[in-house]
């Protein structure tokens, strides 16, 4: 029988990503796709999919709030950037979490075990399983940080240095690196982008990865909100979000 499968994501590439894997599995057919709470729930209680891709950190709330809406529950496999949520994912009976960029073998594994769940009637992991997944995922989250970043300009393939990277930034569904020499497109959702390079970039905004070494000043506004004026030629300021200002102040006090 073929599985029916929605995937829930607010970043277009990680979607498309999701995608292509899926098409080259047998027995697996994708019924939709959303970006924010509201249509996901939208999305699940109308195709009643059998398995949801789901992301955590989503317009309109997460993921969990997402399980809590829902009249039609599926099997669940969590898609995210940030680990920190597993174990929380495993508590609301989730069959896997997996950490963006999505492995291929990763997501057969846990499609697999979809379908076998579908079979037995069951849902969720068991104790050892889910100690094993765990342990996979902070394997991966150890993985070293690419030494170079893939991105376009025009017909030109560039292989950045993140070292070169001034800021990462999204305009819709694109993604581009900010460099000395300008911007290139590069095709990898930021999500993905804050998880290979953590420890050099910080996400400070829904739109801006930067690279904390090129960070000239933080510049506080009216109402309580801050600007990261960045080491450029043009001294750019980025816009700091509230939420992510006091993760900020955890790595560089001010």
């Amino acid at each position: 029988m073929t599985l029916r499968v929605a995937i829930v994501d607010d970043e277009k590439p990680a979607r498309d990503r999701l995608k292509r894997l899926l098409a080259a599995m047998p027995d697996v057919a994708l019924v939709g796709e959303a970006g924010d709470v509201a249509s996901a729930v939208e999305l699940i209680d109308r195709e009643r999919p059998e398995l949801c891709l789901l992301d955590v950190q989503i317009p309109g709330g997460d993921g969990f709030e997402v399980l809590r809406l829902v009249e039609h529950l599926p099997q669940v496999v969590f898609t995210t950037a940030f680990d920190h949520y597993a174990v929380r994912a495993f508590e609301v009976n989730s069959l896997d979490y997996l950490l963006k960029p999505v492995h291929r073998e990763r997501l057969q594994n846990a499609v697999h075990r979809a379908q076998q769940a579908r079979e037995r009637g069951t849902g969720g992991v068991d104790a050892g399983t889910m100690q094993r997944l765990l342990e996979e995922l902070r394997a991966q989250r150890a993985a070293p940080a690419p030494s170079r970043i893939p991105a376009k300009r025009g017909a030109k393939i560039l292989l950045l240095d993140p070292a070169d990277v001034i800021w990462f930034e999204s305009e819709g569904e694109l993604v581009h690196a900010r460099t000395l020499d300008g911007r290139a497109l590069v095709e990898r959702p930021l999500g993905e982008l804050e998880v290979l390079l953590a420890g050099s970039f910080f996400r400070i905004h829904r739109s801006y990865v930067v690279h904390l070494s090129k960070v000239g000043a933080i510049v506080p506004e009216d109402g309580g909100t801050y600007r990261v004026v960045m080491k450029d030629d043009a001294h750019t300021a980025l816009p700091l979000s509230r939420r992510q200002a006091q993760k900020l102040r955890e790595i560089i006090p001010w």
